[in-house]
């Protein structure tokens, strides 16, 4: 009976580190061409001194992602 409670705890040791590292796990970055209607909303509701900066991103990358739409 102990190696069985042996054996058991060691295996839900490994399966909260394995639910933890899950858990934890950054998000993959969305492509920023999928929806480029979320830069130009950002740049709308930044705060004053950000706004301008926000609205320079959003312009360079609806370029981008134009310029990425006619090479393929």
């Amino acid at each position: 009976m102990s190696r069985a409670l042996q054996i058991l705890s060691v295996l839900l040791i490994a399966g909260c580190a394995l639910f933890a590292y899950f858990l934890t796990l950054a998000p993959t970055q969305d492509d920023p061409c999928l929806n480029p209607q979320n830069d130009v909303s950002a740049a709308i509701l930044g705060d004053d001194r950000d706004q301008d900066a926000l609205a320079n991103r959003a312009m360079l990358q609806r370029k981008l992602c134009e310029d990425s739409k006619r090479t393929r």
